[in-house]
C-alpha cells in the first residue's frame, strides 16, 4: 500500500473493511490478545507515515453516509464518509458544512484526526465543527464524547490521529446551505501583503497561491451570496479546472524536473495562466478544487501576527538559495481553537503549505523553510511532512502530556500506534 503522493509505502498482514462498529469491536478485542496494532485508513493523503503499519489495516470505507438530521442544523455521519459524499449528503438536506478544506476527497475521520482546515479568519478547522465523537478504544469499549459529558477528553478526541481508536460516527454542526461567490484575482504578492490585513478581515474565506520566483499571486476571495447558483457550462469547467490548473501545471513542473534551470522561466508561465473570474456555486462546490497534479507538501501553522515577517524571510530564502522549485505555495488564515493538538490552538493562525512536485528532490527547500518557521512558533500541520518529534511537540502544544493521559487510558495496550506515532508522541 502507498499514500496518494507515492513517498510513504508499507505492507500490512491484513487489510480489513468492517461494516459495524460490532465488527470492530471484535477486530479490536482480537489484536489485543494477538498482539497485532491497528492503524485506520482514510484516504491515504497523509504525507506522514501516520498510516503505514505491518500489521493490520483497517479501513472505514463500507461505514459512509449520512445516519441521521437532527435539530438545530446537527447531522450525524459514518466516521468513514468521503468529504464529497457528506457534502451532498447534507446539501440533499438542506445543510452545509461551515467550512472546508480545498480537497473533498479525504474521509471525515481522516479529515478531523489530522487538523484538516479550509480558510476564514473568523472560522476553525473541520474539527471545530464536530460536536460528539463516538470511537471503539483499545479496549473493545465503544466511547462517546462530547462537550458536555466529559469536555478534556473530548478535546483530545477532536484531533487524535488515530491514536485514541476507531472513530465511527461523528456528529457535525451545520449551516442552512447557502451559496458563495468566488473571486479569483490575479495579482501581486506585495500588493496582497501590503493590504492583508484589511483582505483577511473583509471577507468570509481567503486565500492566495504564491508562485516561487515571481511576483504574481492568484487570490480567491469568498462570501456568502443570496443569490442563486450559477451555471458553470462543463466545457468551461474543463478548461478551467482541468485543463489549466491540472494540465498545464503538470507539463510546467515535468519541464521543471528535467531542466531545474529553467524554474523561474516556469514559474512566469504558471503565473501567465492565471485569470479573473466570478462565480456563484454552492458552498462546498466551492471549497474543493480538483488536485490531479502529484506532489509531497511541507505545511506549518503560523501565529497570525508573526506572518508578514515570516514571509518577508522565506522571500528572501527563495531568492537567495535559487532553490529551482516552480510549484505554487499555498497562504490560508484560521480563527484560535481550543482542540489540544490542534496546530491553531489559543491562536489566530496562517498556514503555508510548500510543495514539491512528485520526483523532484524536496529536501533542502522544506528543510529550510522548516528551520524558518520553527524559529517562528511554526507548528506543523499533522497530515503533511515534517521532522518534529516530542522533544518539540511538549513545547508547542501546552496540553501535550494531558493528552498523552487520555491516550494511555484509552489504548493501554499501544494496538494504534506505529513507529511514526512512537515518535512524535516519545513513547
Amino acid at each position: 500500500m502507498e499514500n496518494w503522493a507515492g513517498n510513504v509505502k508499507w505492507t500490512p498482514q491484513e487489510v480489513l473493511l468492517p461494516k459495524s462498529e460490532e465488527e470492530i469491536v471484535d477486530i479490536i478485542k482480537k489484536a489485543v490478545s494477538s498482539g497485532k496494532t491497528v492503524r485506520t485508513v482514510g484516504s491515504h493523503h497523509s504525507f506522514t507515515p501516520l498510516l503505514a503499519t505491518n500489521s493490520v489495516s483497517l479501513s472505514l470505507d463500507k461505514m459512509q453516509g449520512l445516519i441521521s438530521k437532527e435539530a438545530d442544523n446537527r447531522a450525524v455521519a459514518w466516521a468513514g464518509t468521503k468529504l464529497k459524499r457528506l457534502s451532498e449528503d447534507l446539501a440533499e438536506t438542506g445543510l452545509a458544512l461551515e467550512n472546508m478544506g480545498d480537497i473533498n476527497v479525504q474521509s471525515l475521520a481522516g479529515a478531523i484526526s489530522t487538523g484538516t482546515h479550509g480558510t476564514g479568519i473568523t472560522l476553525g478547522s473541520v474539527g471545530t465543527q464536530v460536536e460528539e465523537i463516538t470511537f471503539v478504544n483499545g479496549l473493545g469499549e465503544i466511547i462517546i464524547l462530547n462537550a458536555e459529558n466529559n469536555y478534556h477528553e473530548f478535546k483530545c478526541a477532536q484531533l487524535s490521529l488515530g491514536s485514541l481508536g476507531i472513530i465511527t460516527r461523528i456528529k457535525m454542526r451545520c449551516k442552512a446551505a447557502y451559496n458563495l461567490e468566488l473571486d479569483i484575482r490575479k495579482e501581486k504578492l506585495s500588493d496582497v501583503l501590503a493590504n492583508l490585513d484589511a483582505i483577511v478581515n473583509e471577507n468570509r474565506h481567503f486565500e492566495f497561491y504564491s508562485i516561487p520566483n515571481s511576483q504574481i499571486t492568484q487570490t480567491k476571495r469568498s462570501n456568502i451570496v443570496g443569490e442563486k447558483a450559477g451555471h458553470t457550462s462543463k466545457f468551461s469547467a474543463f478548461i478551467n479546472d482541468i485543463v489549466l490548473e491540472n494540465w498545464a501545471l503538470q507539463l510546467m513542473c515535468s519541464i521543471n524536473k528535467i531542466i531545474p534551470a529553467s524554474s523561474k522561466t516556469i514559474s512566469n508561465l504558471i503565473g501567465s495562466f492565471i485569470s479573473n473570474e466570478i462565480k456563484v456555486q454552492q458552498s462546498h462546490k466551492v471549497f474543493s478544487t480538483v488536485r490531479n497534479v502529484k506532489f509531497t507538501e511541507m505545511e506549518y501553522n503560523i501565529p497570525f501576527e508573526s506572518y508578514q515577517e515570516v514571509v518577508k524571510e522565506m522571500l528572501k530564502l527563495i531568492d537567495k538559495n535559487n532553490y529551482r522549485i516552480s510549484f505554487p505555495q499555498e497562504h490560508r488564515f484560521v480563527q484560535a481553537d481550543d482542540i489540544c493538538l490542534s496546530p491553531a490552538y489559543n491562536r489566530n493562525s496562517a498556514y503555508i503549505a510548500s510543495h514539491v512536485y512528485k520526483g523532484m528532490d524536496n529536501t533542502r527547500y522544506f528543510k529550510d523553510l522548516e528551520d524558518l518557521f520553527v524559529a517562528n512558533g511554526g507548528r506543523p500541520h499533522w497530515g503533511k511532512m515534517h521532522t518534529r518529534d516530542a522533544s518539540f511537540f511538549r513545547k508547542a502544544y501546552p496540553k501535550f502530556d494531558d493528552f498523552l493521559q487520555v491516550r494511555a487510558k484509552h489504548d493501554p495496550n499501544g494496538i494504534f500506534l506505529n513507529d511514526h506515532l512512537k515518535k512524535v508522541f516519545g513513547l
